[in-house]
C-alpha cells in the first residue's frame, strides 16, 4: 500500500501532538500538515487534493469542524472528527465522515480507524487510480477528459447531458446510460433518478427526496432507488428522511 498523506487541524497544540504520536505508530502514514488556524486550513487544503486522511476538531473559533469539512471533504479522501463532546456525532456522519474518535483519544481507538481505512486502501481495484472519464463533448469529433473524483453529478436536462465539477459543466452528447456503464466500477458513482447520476462523496445532505450536493446542486431521488441510496452511504432506511 502506497503512504497515506495525514492532515491535522486542531486549536489545541496538545492534543495535536497526540494524534502525532499516533500517526508515528503507522508506517504507512506520514503527517505532511497541521494547523491551529481552522480559516488557514481552509485556505491551505482547498487548494491541494494532497490529503488522504484529515484529523479534524469541531469545537474550534471562526469556523467549526464540521462548517470546515463542508469545504474540505471533497478534497480528502477520508474524514476522521476528533472531538470531546459526542453530541455531533450524527451531524458528523451527516458529511461522509469515515469516523469519529473522542477525546482524550486513545491508542486502541485510533489503531481501530486506522486499520478499517488501510482495509479499504487494500481492497481498490486496479482500475480507480486512472481517474479518468473520457466522453463526447457537444462538438463533433472531440473527446474531453474530466476527472471522475471531481464530478458532482450527472443531469438529463431536456435533450440535453451534463456533467458538473466545482468549476465546470461540461455538455455531452453522450448518453446518461453510457456514462453510467463507463462509471460502474465506481462505487462513488450511484443511479438515484431516471435523468441523473451522483457522486457519493459530494452529498451534503439528504431531505426527504431531495439531496443536497456540493456547489448546493439539489438532486431528486426516486423513491424506489431512495433504499439503494441509503444503504450505499451506510444508513439503515427505516422508513424516515435522514440528514
Amino acid at each position: 500500500m502506497t503512504t497515506l498523506k495525514c492532515a491535522i487541524v486542531d486549536d489545541e497544540s496538545f492534543a495535536i501532538e497526540l494524534l502525532s504520536d499516533h500517526i508515528k505508530l503507522f508506517p504507512d502514514l506520514m503527517l505532511a500538515k497541521t494547523f491551529t488556524n481552522p480559516v488557514s486550513a481552509l485556505l491551505s487544503l482547498q487548494q491541494s487534493d494532497e490529503i488522504d486522511i484529515l484529523f479534524l476538531d469541531i469545537d474550534m473559533p471562526e469556523i467549526t469542524g464540521l462548517e470546515l469539512a463542508i469545504k474540505l471533504r471533497p478534497h480528502v479522501k477520508y474524514l476522521i472528527f476528533t472531538t470531546a463532546f459526542s453530541k455531533y456525532a450524527l451531524e458528523a456522519f451527516g458529511v461522509k465522515a469515515n469516523d469519529y474518535l473522542l477525546k482524550p483519544i486513545d491508542k486502541k481507538s485510533f489503531i481501530e480507524s486506522i486499520q478499517a481505512i488501510t482495509a479499504a486502501e487494500s481492497k481498490k481495484t486496479p482500475d480507480r487510480p486512472t481517474e479518468l472519464l473520457f466522453v463526447k463533448s457537444n462538438v463533433k469529433g472531440k473527446f474531453v477528459s474530466i476527472r471522475q473524483r471531481d464530478i458532482i453529478v450527472i443531469y438529463v436536462e431536456g435533450h440535453k447531458l451534463f456533467i458538473v465539477t466545482a468549476d465546470q459543466r461540461y455538455e455531452t452528447s453522450d448518453s446518461l446510460k453510457n456514462i453510467g456503464i463507463k462509471l460502474s466500477a465506481d462505487t462513488r458513482f450511484l443511479k438515484v433518478h431516471n435523468s441523473n447520476i451522483i457522486n457519493l462523496d459530494q452529498i451534503l445532505k439528504i431531505e426527504g427526496n431531495t439531496i443536497e450536493m456540493t456547489g448546493k446542486y439539489k438532486v431528486p431521488v426516486s423513491e424506489n432507488r431512495k433504499a439503494q441510496l441509503l444503504k450505499a452511504i451506510g444508513i439503515e432506511n427505516k422508513g424516515s428522511s435522514s440528514s
